[in-house]
This record gives C-alpha cells, sequence and structure tokens, in this order.
C-alpha cells in the first residue's frame, strides 16, 4: 500500500513540469502567428481581362461606352496658321486683283498672330470657292491651316466693292467679316482700302501710316476730315494717320482751299505727299504729280506768297469810306430839318391856338423827315 502511493507521488511529481512546459508552449503559439503572414485568399471569378492588342499597327478599338479623343485645337497665336485664297487665278489679267492679293499677303506677313502664311491652291471647281464659307473651311483644312482669309472685288457702275472674310477652318466659324465701297477703280486707292480691311481682321485693329505735307508758312492750317492738325516746327509736317482714304484740306484765316484726296499707305511714304501754299488768288494743295519739274526732274514748287493790299483794293476801300462820310451827312441834314418843319408848326399852335391843315402836313412831313 505504501508502495503503490509513492509511485502515485512519484508521477504525480513528474507531471507538473510537463504541464507547466506545454502550459508555457500553448501560451507562446499566438504570438508566433501573428508575426506570421495571412494565408493568400483564394482567387475570385472575374471577367477575362481584354487581350492586348496585336501588334500589327491597328489601333486598339475603344472600350464600349466611350468616344474616342478628338484632337486638340491648336493654340492660337504664335502657332496659328494662315492661308490665303488668292484672288488671281489661272488666266486672270485684272491687276486690281493682284492689287488686293498683295496687299493681303503684306498685311499678314507682318502680323504677329500667325506662325506661318501660305498660299492656298485652286480647288478643283472652276467656280472657286469665292466667300463660300464650308468650300474655304474644306480646302484651308486639307492644306492644315488654322485660318482662311478670302476676298471678292465686285466692280460697279461708279466703282468696287470690296469684302473680306476670316474663317476658322475646324469649325467653319466667320471670324470676320468686312467690306468697303471703293469710289474709283484706281490701284493706290484699291491698295489702301485693302490694306486697312486686312488689319482690321489679321491684325485686331487699324494700322496707322505717315504721310509728309509740306506747308512752308506758319500760319497755314492743316485740316484732316475737317479736323485741325496740330502743327510742329519740322518741314515737312510728318503725320501719323489711320491707313485708308482721306480728305484734306488747309486754311489762312477765313480762307479756305478745296479739298482732295489724301491716301494713307503702312508702306512708308518715299517723299513729300502734298505741297501746301497761299498765293494772292487762292490757298493750293498739290500733289507731286501735279506740281512743275525742275532741272533735276524732281518737282518743283513755288513758295507761298502772302496776299498784300492793291491799288484795286484800296480804291475800293477809300470809295466806301467817301459813301458812308455822305450818307452820315445826308442823315445829320435831314434830322435838322425835321426839327426845323416841327419848331414852325408848334409856334403858329401856340399864336393861333389850333393847328391848321397847313401846320398837320408840316408835322407829317416833319415825321418822315426824321
Amino acid at each position: 500500500m505504501h508502495r503503490l502511493l509513492a509511485a502515485l507521488v512519484i508521477v504525480s511529481m513528474a507531471s507538473v513540469p510537463a504541464a507547466a512546459a506545454q502550459s508555457r508552449k500553448s501560451k507562446s503559439k499566438p504570438k508566433q502567428q501573428q508575426l506570421e503572414p495571412p494565408p493568400p485568399t483564394p482567387p475570385t471569378s472575374a471577367a477575362p481581362a481584354p487581350a492586348a492588342p496585336a501588334a500589327s499597327g491597328q489601333p486598339a478599338a475603344p472600350l464600349p461606352s466611350t468616344q474616342p479623343a478628338l484632337p486638340s485645337a491648336k493654340p492660337k497665336g504664335e502657332g496659328t496658321t494662315l492661308g490665303l485664297y488668292r484672288l488671281v487665278r489661272k488666266g486672270e489679267t485684272d491687276p486690281l486683283l493682284k492689287t488686293v492679293d498683295d496687299a493681303f499677303r503684306q498685311v499678314a506677313d507682318a502680323s504677329k498672330r500667325y506662325r506661318s502664311v501660305v498660299a492656298l491652291p485652286e480647288p478643283a471647281e472652276k467656280q472657286g470657292c469665292g466667300l463660300n464659307v464650308p468650300c474655304l473651311a474644306s480646302l484651308g483644312g486639307l492644306q492644315g491651316v488654322d485660318e482662311v482669309v478670302a476676298g471678292d472685288l465686285t466692280k460697279t457702275e461708279n466703282g468696287l466693292i470690296l469684302r473680306v472674310k476670316l474663317v476658322d477652318t475646324r469649325s467653319e466659324k466667320v471670324l470676320g467679316d468686312k467690306d468697303q465701297v471703293i469710289a474709283s477703280q484706281t490701284a493706290p486707292e484699291v491698295q489702301v482700302w485693302a490694306e486697312s480691311l486686312a488689319c482690321k481682321l489679321m491684325m485686331g485693329q487699324e494700322c496707322v501710316g505717315e504721310v509728309l505735307v509740306d506747308a512752308d508758312l506758319p500760319e497755314i492750317k492743316i485740316l484732316v476730315d475737317g479736323e485741325p492738325v496740330a502743327r510742329t516746327s519740322t518741314r515737312p509736317e510728318r503725320l501719323r494717320l489711320p491707313v485708308g482714304v482721306h480728305r484734306v484740306r488747309i486754311a489762312v484765316d477765313k480762307r479756305n482751299s478745296l479739298e482732295r484726296q489724301l491716301l494713307v499707305s503702312r508702306q512708308p511714304s518715299p517723299g513729300v505727299t502734298l505741297y501746301a501754299r497761299e498765293h494772292e488768288e487762292a490757298l493750293a494743295v498739290t500733289s507731286p504729280a501735279e506740281a512743275p519739274r525742275g532741272v533735276d526732274g524732281k518737282p518743283s514748287v513755288a513758295p507761298s506768297v502772302r496776299p498784300t493790299p492793291t491799288k484795286w483794293t484800296r480804291s475800293v476801300g477809300m470809295t466806301m469810306a467817301a459813301v458812308g462820310v455822305v450818307a452820315a451827312g445826308i442823315a445829320t441834314y435831314e434830322g435838322l430839318h425835321s426839327k426845323s418843319l416841327a419848331n414852325d408848326a408848334n409856334s403858329r399852335f401856340a399864336a393861333n391856338g389850333a393847328y391848321t391843315q397847313r401846320d398837320l402836313s408840316t408835322i407829317s412831313s416833319a415825321h418822315s423827315a426824321a
């Protein structure tokens, strides 16, 4: 019995350390499991990814419910290109059309708005585009330009009508539309009007040109479009005016010259545009083409001559003065005579106590003389 109890005690004592070790081992397992990465989750069923496009050079098809991206428009300004639709076509013989084309090209080249300017080829249609917006936009789009400028020159009974359009090739939108009635069919006037319209469309503002007016007297006033121009001490006067056609005349005191045209171009004036002179008989504004030529072939314009009193003007003045003196004397005599008649009638009234018929006639005559 004693031996059995001793064996049980030994067995129980041996199991205590093992249980403690097992307890410590079980407590350390959760900490070890936290350090281990979680097991991978099984893949879920999903739609197969779209296959990569084959390397055949063909563009990939757009995804469902999406639109293919549109090409972005070029930024305006420095990167904008302009196409010139030429008025002069094959077989054209009108020199005024070339004048308009050259003016458009010069303004376009001078504009800082465009990166480059190209001349558009003629369309396949025999009648051409004219000012047809879809035709101009299509023609410009085929040439890769952003904007197209086109003009039209129509002859009328009394002159010309010049029209200009600026078209956006991507949207077929008219960016500008200008027209001008030209009173003549001369190349210089057509040129300055073409420059004026082109500046307003392709530069967004009026261009300014310079002309030289030779006025040799300081008292000569220069009036442009009815407005006086400030004079300086320089000769000839350098006038800066908007490009186009203006009206000019000169004046001295109450004397005025006849008005005449003044053409102002973008191109600098090579010399004097007009000569302003005062003469005895009238004031004159003369162009170099109208002036006489000197031995060197250049215009030779006589200087102004200030008007001086002549014998005729002095005689007229003296005559008018004499007429004034005589008129004053007659008025004085009539006044004194009427007063004398009235005094005589009043004296007889005081003596007789009444006016006679003669006295009444005398008083009436006195009033008339007065």
